[in-house]
């Protein structure tokens, strides 16, 4: 007993240790050598120390890592799960969607091989893709991250031969779990970043050639492009790749795998164990989707998920500078870039056209027709309307199978911004000015919606759980405008009961027409 405290000894503290429990000491002494006690981990891990960042100052954590863990993505995914879970591609890495993921390798495993052999595959080449694919994402992670590579027998090297050293030992593990049946030939134990290059394999050596071949095929038909994908069951993998909790890869991750996946693939068809995949080959292997031509490739994806209708793509993709700035193509994703391609450059960011205020009020189609505004369809692919006495031009909803996925996805985006919504004021405007079917049949001569029905019910419930006031001053402004004439013309007696006056000085001259023919037949 400590004689001025009255508190225990240490060694005191040792007598009481219950039997057969090591004390803090014989736990240390325990500790293997070479890793550091709980006590060193806690001095190495300083108290509020920041999140990792990437070079260039862009955190590491996964894209909309807060969003998806909110209450309010939570209970949309529970109310539109085909919206948001993804059904045939996982690119997450919780362990809720291991199964999920595990199961979807073979998809991604089939569209690479197609991609690298130019053949389909077929249940006894399944195998053979899936190895394939994995041992392409180790080779080039060791490439992208020369500092990580792990050499056969342990320790770590630098340079070609121990690169190579690692193929060889790799291809062969690989194999050998094939050949037995194991489950080796997966992803188990995988970190996150060598997930995201075999994720990022499949977007730019399988998807995103697959994609730009249909749309350049299709002859700029969006159309044409769906069916192309719905004759190869790929829908379901289309509306996948755009979904919020699939947006784990930056731009940048892509582009990394774009700079190395072409020598991958040759080095590796090369091998001895891939023997069968070079038999395969009908032609040496051409990159599609290359650093060089990312930025084009993106601005056809957005042409084609865009919720608007718009004429071909332009020759020239805005999306150049994003791709070659490191900075920001380190901090966007694929739904970014389709998120940027629908509204102003103005509002991309904070502020801009956004503001605080009050949003105005669209009246109905039904209404605007009355009071003699007449609606026209834009092409411009972006969330925006302009009104210029008497017209009013909106961009052309298109309704395909995909709509309300990208719709809502685009949405919760833009649930994290403290301004500028233009997408959700863009869906609470059409909400206000759709009431019923009629005011979507009125929308659909004017070519301002191309659907039927179904097109009436995403409109209503798309923005039911849509903050209000979400202002978009750019909209708004034009909204005030058709609401001042609007209101003025509705002020006439003549306009405001149209249908009626219509009806009456029809009647009239109807009358008087009968009245003229009766007095001609007595003269």
């Amino acid at each position: 007993m400590n004689g001025t405290t009255g508190e225990p000894t240490s060694t005191e503290t040792n007598k009481k240790q219950p039997t057969g429990e090591p004390t803090s000491t014989e736990t240390n002494k325990k500790q293997p050598a070479g890793e550091p006690t709980s006590t060193e981990t806690n001095k190495k891990q300083p108290a509020g120390e920041p999140t990792k960042l990437r070079p260039g100052g862009v955190s590491s954590a996964p894209p909309y890592e807060s969003m998806l863990r909110s209450t309010m993505y939570e209970r949309l995914r529970a109310q539109h799960p085909a919206e948001f879970e993804p059904a045939s591609v996982f690119f997450t890495h919780d362990e809720r969607s291991f199964i999920d993921r595990r199961k979807s390798l073979r998809v991604k495993a089939a569209l690479v091989y197609e991609a690298v052999t130019g053949r389909h595959e077929d249940d006894d080449q399944m195998q053979s893709a899936k190895i394939l694919l994995l041992a392409l994402a180790k080779k080039c992670h060791s490439k992208m991250h020369p500092e990580t590579a792990v050499v056969h027998g342990g320790g770590r090297g630098t340079g070609t031969a121990s690169r190579s050293c690692v193929s060889l030992h790799l291809y062969s593990a690989l194999h050998a779990a094939g050949e037995t049946g194991g489950d080796a030939a997966d992803e188990t134990g995988w970190d996150d970043k060598m997930m995201r290059v075999l994720d990022g394999i499949f977007l730019v050596v399988g998807f995103l050639p697959k994609l730009n071949e249909a749309i350049s095929s299709s002859n700029a038909d969006r159309d044409s492009v769906d069916q192309s994908f719905r004759s190869r069951h790929m829908l379901e993998m289309v509306a996948d790749v755009v979904k919020l909790e699939n947006q784990l890869l930056w731009l940048q991750d892509l582009l990394d795998v774009a700079g190395h996946i072409e020598a991958v693939i040759k080095e590796t068809v090369e091998q001895h164990d891939f023997r069968d995949v070079k038999k395969a080959m009908g032609r040496e292997y051409k990159q599609e989707v290359t650093a060089q031509n990312l930025a084009d490739v993106i601005h056809r994806f957005c042409w084609y998920y865009s919720p608007f209708a718009t004429k071909k793509p332009a020759p020239d993709s805005p999306f150049k500078d994003v791709v070659a700035n490191k900075e920001m193509a380190a901090k966007r994703t694929l739904l970014d870039c389709l998120h940027m391609s629908v509204v102003k450059p103005s509002s991309h960011g904070k502020g801009g056209s956004g503001g605080i205020g009050r949003p105005s009020r669209m009246p109905t189609a039904r209404d605007l027709w009355r009071s003699g505004v007449r609606l026209q369809a834009s092409e411009n692919g972006r969330a925006e309307i302009e009104f210029a006495q008497p017209t009013l031009w909106l961009p052309a909803l298109v309704y395909d199978f995909k709509l309300a996925t990208v719709a809502r996805n685009l949405l919760v985006l833009e649930y994290d911004e403290e301004q500028s919504k233009p997408i959700t004021r863009y869906f609470q405007m059409m909400n206000e000015i759709v009431e019923d079917a009629a005011d979507v049949r009125i929308l659909r001569r004017a070519g301002v919606v191309r659907g039927g029905q179904e097109v009436h019910e995403l409109i209503k419930n798309i923005d039911s759980r849509a903050m209000y006031p979400s202002v978009y001053m750019a909209m708004d402004r034009e909204i005030d405008k058709v609401r001042e004439y609007h209101d003025k013309r509705m002020a006439s007696f003549f306009v405001r009961n149209r249908p009626g006056v219509i009806w009456a000085s029809s009647v009239a001259a109807i009358s008087m027409a009968a009245v003229v023919a009766s007095m001609r037949k007595r003269g």
